[in-house]
């Protein structure tokens, strides 16, 4: 990086000055006891000055709420600060020394020096973030840098600002590989020369890191918010008087900026865009400043509700197929892939739901165990395709015929599982016999033939109070009664109710 070029202005005298009236009213304000007539009297000899800050302490960009009619009275309803400073920038502004450098339109950049003053006016406001006439001076005093760089580096500014034209990129990073500073920087060390207070100095050097960097590198104080109106509004300025200093801002760029960095929303940008515009206008007429290159209130305020639509469908098409992605992903994850009902980590969650939920209504509860009889000797009599077959089969007529409220899902292997909530011993009973006589009835076709299977059936029924905690009992008692199903000769259901056989259930009641 080449040696930084403040320093080497500051080093051989090319540092701009400004005229001898304003070094004056610097040099007054210095003072704790100057007076608003001292002021007044001092502006006086430079009448074309004196005539800008009336007809901008008459402007709604002054925030007075009267007419002013004399210098002195400016003084007293803008204060001696406000004055200083609009002095100071309308100076620079009327500066011609920059026509030496090629590419350097300056015009141009009093219209985008106003526009961005303007800009950070109203941004400033919109958020209740510190004075209005504080920030239209930051933001149109921040682009002082470009002329300081146009005027004692003229040359070689132009050969950045061509590299800019050739390749479109943002203006800072060619200023500091060329020049070592960007405009923003140099902005803020003139004015610290001349006394302009710290604070406002520190936001213009900070504009440009207030999108990247939450505090300072060095310090590790964080970025003011005055810094981040700034940067906002220099977006917006180069929107509404577009020139070709490099890539030119965006209305997406604006709605970001708004939105991260001020938190306004999108909506809202459409109506800010259209009334900065406005008062750009109205601006440069008060101050009967050349009209350069600028767009209509209602052409940009078209354009940004224009892309606030285009990026709200691309964000609701986006959010959709995250949402569908999210879906499939859950869907995938709970659902086994041969059989298309639930897997095991499905079903682990829904029992835990389905128990806690009868915990704490005390409604009745039930759990089938089941599984394919003889399903290995299937397997090595067809082979294992015939085997899946099968499985996709059962699986089918299990999800086909239980309850809406039911739970069917594969335990593993060739072992079911169906959670039945609410459900009294009489619905098991008959849930239970439909399933296996429905298996039993159900052939499946494979290679020309007609193969069929059986399945045998275990049933956990809960009459009284379940505690959500005792999942692991409930699936050993149905899987207890599933092998008793098989030991008592497949293809039949046993059923226990709180812990006790069907039969003894029955058959106490029936005593």
């Amino acid at each position: 990086m080449s040696q930084r070029v403040f320093d080497r202005l500051e080093a051989t005298g090319k540092l701009p000055t400004p005229p001898g009236v304003v070094l004056q009213l610097l040099e007054l304000t210095r003072r704790n006891d100057v007076s608003a007539r001292e002021i007044a009297d001092t502006l006086g000899q430079d009448p074309a000055l004196a005539a800008k800050i009336l007809r901008f302490a008459n402007s709604p960009m002054a925030g007075v709420s009267r007419e002013v009619t004399s210098l002195q009275h400016a003084v007293a309803l803008m204060g001696t600060r406000g004055v200083k400073m609009t002095a100071l920038s309308f100076a620079v502004l009327g500066s011609s020394e920059a026509r030496h450098c090629n590419g350097f339109n300056e015009e141009q950049f009093a219209v985008q020096s106003i526009g961005c003053g303007v800009a950070a006016k109203l941004l400033a406001e919109e958020i209740g973030v510190g004075s209005g006439q504080e920030a239209f001076m930051a933001g149109l005093l921040s682009q002082l840098g470009r002329a300081v760089l146009a005027i004692g580096v003229p040359t070689e500014y132009a050969e950045v600002l061509a590299k800019a034209q050739q390749i479109p990129r943002d203006l800072p990073p060619l200023e500091i590989a060329s020049l070592g500073d960007a405009y923003p920087t140099v902005s803020s060390q003139l004015l610290r020369s001349w006394n302009i207070p710290e604070g406002l100095c520190i936001a213009i050097e900070r504009m440009l890191q207030s999108d990247d960097h939450e505090a300072d590198p060095q310090t590790g104080s964080p970025v003011p918010p005055l810094a981040k109106v700034l940067q906002a509004a220099e977006v917006a300025s180069g929107i509404i008087c577009p020139d070709v200093k490099g890539e030119q801002p965006t209305p997406e760029g604006f709605l970001q900026a708004a939105k991260t960095l001020l938190g306004i929303d999108s909506d809202r940008c459409a109506e800010l865009m259209s009334a900065i515009a406005s008062e750009i206008e109205n601006t440069r007429t008060t101050l009967e400043m050349s009209e350069g290159k600028m767009r209509s209130p209602e052409d940009i305020q078209n354009e940004v509700r224009e892309r606030i639509a285009e990026i709200s469908l691309a964000m609701h098409i986006e959010n959709q197929t995250m949402a569908e992605q999210k879906e499939d992903l859950m869907r995938r994850a709970t659902t086994d892939a041969l059989t298309g009902v639930g897997n095991r980590v499905a079903f682990d969650a829904r029992l835990s739901l389905e128990l806690e939920r009868a915990a704490r209504s005390g409604a009745p509860f039930a759990l089938l165990m089941m599984d394919v009889d003889r399903f290995k000797t299937f397997n090595d009599t067809y082979g294992h395709q015939a085997g899946d077959r099968v499985l996709q089969t059962v699986a089918r007529v299990l999800d086909s015929n239980i309850r809406k409220v039911d739970y069917v899902a594969r335990y593993g292997g060739e072992e079911f599982a169906v959670v039945a909530p609410e459900a009294t011993v009489e619905g098991v009973s008959v849930l239970a016999e439909r399933l296996r006589r429905t298996v039993e009835e159900t052939s499946v076709a494979w290679e020309g033939e007609k193969l069929s299977v059986t399945i045998s059936i275990g049933a956990a029924v809960y009459t009284d109070i379940v505690d959500e905690s005792d999942a692991a009992d409930i699936i050993k008692c149905a899987d207890t009664q599933l092998y008793a199903a098989k030991g008592a000769g497949r293809n039949r259901v046993c059923t226990v109710v709180n812990g006790k056989p069907l039969s003894e259930v029955v058959g106490a009641s029936a005593s």
